[in-house]
């Protein structure tokens, strides 16, 4: 980083700790569709695209005169210090690091002095925070970091669920304690890996809509100037914000032609489940382990795995009858209601891109006799495997 950006990343957090304010009260009355909160752990190897993200999401702000909603952003960065800031229309040309700090320690609410954000404690009181800041009759979420479905922070290929905060990680269940039933219209993922069955079914009592990506997204994030106004129409515009970030990424060239998304409707996933139980009900682990994955669509490529995260209607169309399959597909597109997936998709390591031939939207953890320990874990933690497998 040049000596300019280390210098103003120091004045802002000296800034913040200067300006902290102790209570949050609400805002003014004002006419407001929604709220919409950016948990943004960028205390990691991201912190660099976080402030490229929030220039674009203040852009997409200020261009399309959003100024009576609600648009909060908790900033865990690099600096070591985080804070609650309420994104404000500015018409400042965001010149250089330094603008985009200044704006952001303009427009900071509260600071905080949290040593782990990835905390489902630390989430709770974000989010009370923020509606007491700008209570409203509806509310969205947009959780920014690295991702890795419902994988565990301590596996051996050291993949992670959701974060880090510093070293700190939150599991898929962790994540879901943190946040409350029923608040949100929509959950949407700036995060890799998170469109598998098991994180939606995980947080399906969490929001109505959940909108991520099955593979790895790039680091550049999601075009937020473009699709901020989804978000703040009377009913959100959820499928018009995944196209948008599938036709963005779709026209790049190269290895930044790679885009793949999903939007679930999370009251349909009860039957997803039942029709997945039904199918799984007469399977031993031995016919689960006997699988031929050679056949099904990888859709993780990590150095070192032999395959984890594999196409869900895949999986399921290789262990059902004709029959269930016709019924599991019926439940599997009420509950899918929006994919796209570019030809190939690029993933960091190793670095290359790889086709997707084809992809429902959602992947799924096909258990191998050779991850006892990652068996023993998705067993016991995680709620669609204690729902759908009968051992």
């Amino acid at each position: 980083m040049k000596i300019k950006g280390i210098i103003a990343i120091l004045l802002l957090s000296l800034c913040w700790f200067s300006c902290s304010n102790e209570h949050i009260s609400p805002d003014e009355p004002e006419t407001s569709n929604r709220t919409v909160l950016v948990y943004m752990l960028a205390n990691n190897n991201l912190n660099r695209y976080a402030y490229t993200n929030l220039k674009s999401m203040v852009e997409g702000y200020t261009s399309n005169k959003l100024d009576k909603e609600n648009l909060l952003v908790y900033l865990a960065s690099s600096t070591g210090s985080s804070a609650l800031i309420d994104i404000k229309s500015d018409e400042t040309v965001f010149t250089s690091d330094f603008d985009i700090y200044t704006y952001l320690s303009n427009h900071t609410v509260k600071q905080y002095n949290y040593s782990n954000s990835a905390d489902p404690q630390t989430m709770q009181e974000i989010i009370a925070d923020v509606k007491t800041h700008a209570p409203s009759p509806s509310y969205g979420l947009i959780l920014w970091s690295h991702g890795t479905g419902w994988l565990s922070s301590d596996y051996k290929i050291q993949l992670r669920s959701f974060g880090p905060d510093g070293s700190n990680y939150l599991e898929i269940d962790e994540l879901a304690a943190g946040l409350p039933d029923q608040l949100f219209d929509f959950i949407m993922f700036d995060a890799c890996y998170m469109a598998s069955i098991e994180c939606v079914y995980e947080l399906r009592n969490k929001a109505d809509y959940i909108l991520s990506s099955p593979t790895e997204t790039m680091g550049d994030g999601w075009p937020y100037a473009q699709i901020i106004p989804c978000f703040f129409t009377p009913e959100a515009q959820l499928q018009t914000a995944a196209s948008i970030f599938y036709n963005y990424y779709n026209a790049q060239s190269g290895a930044m032609q790679t885009a793949t998304v999903s939007l679930v409707k999370t009251a349909m996933l009860n039957e997803v489940m039942q029709q997945t139980k039904a199918i799984l009900s007469d399977k031993t682990s031995t016919d689960i382990y006997n699988v031929d994955r050679s056949q099904l669509q990888r859709m993780d490529y990590l150095s070192g795995s032999p395959g984890l995260l594999y196409d869900y209607d895949d999986y399921i169309k290789a262990l059902a009858t004709d029959e269930q399959y016709t019924q599991f597909q019926s439940a599997l597109q009420a509950a899918v209601v929006y994919e796209a997936h570019t030809e190939t998709a690029f993933f960091g390591s190793p670095q290359r891109s790889y086709a997707i031939n084809r992809s429902c939207g959602l992947t799924v953890y096909v258990p191998q006799q050779n991850y006892p320990v990652m068996n023993a874990w998705y067993e016991s933690r995680i709620s669609w495997s204690k729902t759908v497998y009968p051992y």
